[in-house]
């Protein structure tokens, strides 16, 4: 987002006269727009309100950082008090949203605190479930609109008992994605330790493929998990690993640069050479002899 001013509204976009009461709910359309340019709604915030977006279809880019995210449909979009949004619409983007006082939610979620916690914060819902479908969160906001405009008795009751419903159902869609995060975690590191078990018994030109294919993954998701758990390449992670075990020849054996570059399976002395001045900036032998003069430096002090 720009340095622009974030403007400020009491009640919905462009209202900031509104007198928001304890129990201020509002449900409305997002639909289709008859032009052919983009449209949206600029950076703005609301003090005293939460708002979900109920995005079935069309286009939209959501503004709430640095960097816009591209929002994949059907999606629910959860906004705190006082978060900073903004959106952009195709002219196709088919919707709705409920926008309710924070003071109201906590009303209803008063009596599970994690809940409320869980769900007052700024997210993204994309990854439905046979659980938790997109279409019964719409049916449940749609069941809101209704009762908000009927005059039937019980009202409050009946809104409560919904938006209750409602926000269980998000509340385990928010558990049931952290799990699948969990998982999916735990199995990137799995893969990263039979990676570096692999590395251990592998000659020096193995390639990245190779490996992935023994561990039934792409390279691509290979090197995502690389990035995820160490922050590197997998070839970077190779490249490591093989400079560690020149290291460990060259100052703790006295075998020779060619013995050295055979017991790492090198193509030939020239090959490991470069590769090793590549990684550490020294040839094996000026490497060697540095380590030794260091040595014999640290024996002169004692």
């Amino acid at each position: 987002m720009t340095g622009e001013k974030i403007a400020h509204y009491n009640g919905l976009y462009g209202d900031d006269k509104a007198l928001v009461r304890h129990d201020y709910l509002q449900s409305e359309l997002i639909l289709p727009r008859n032009r052919l340019t983009d449209w949206g709604l600029k950076p703005h915030l609301h003090p005293n309100l939460f708002q979900l977006f109920f995005l079935e279809a069309g286009r939209a880019i959501f503004h709430a950082a640095a960097t816009p995210i591209e929002l994949r449909t059907p999606c629910i979009v959860l906004i705190p008090a006082g978060a900073v949004h903004g959106f952009t619409f195709s002219p196709q983007v088919q919707g709705r949203t409920l926008t309710l006082a924070e003071s109201l939610m906590d009303t209803i979620l008063q009596a599970t605190p994690a809940v409320l916690l869980e769900v007052n914060t700024l997210q993204i819902l994309a990854d439905f479930n046979a659980e938790v479908r997109f279409a019964d969160l719409l049916d449940l906001e749609q069941s809101i609109h209704t009762e908000l405009h009927s005059e039937q008795p019980g009202k409050q009751l009946a809104l409560n008992a919904y938006f209750k419903l409602l926000f269980l159902k998000i509340y385990r869609l928010l558990h049931h994605q952290q799990r699948q995060e969990a998982d999916s975690s735990n199995r990137a590191l799995h893969y990263f330790r039979e990676f570096q078990r692999a590395i251990g018994a592998a000659p020096s030109g193995k390639k990245i493929a190779e490996f992935a294919q023994e561990l039934k993954i792409t390279p691509v998701h290979l090197n995502r998990i690389c990035q995820a758990v160490k922050g590197k390449t997998a070839q970077q992670i190779v490249h490591a690993n093989t400079t560690r075990k020149a290291h460990n020849y060259l100052i703790y054996t006295s075998l020779s640069v060619s013995e050295i570059a055979y017991a790492l399976q090198f193509a030939d002395a020239g090959y490991f050479t470069r590769f090793f001045r590549k990684q550490t900036g020294l040839s094996p032998g000026a490497y060697r002899a540095k380590a030794y003069r260091n040595e014999g430096a640290v024996a002169r002090t004692l």
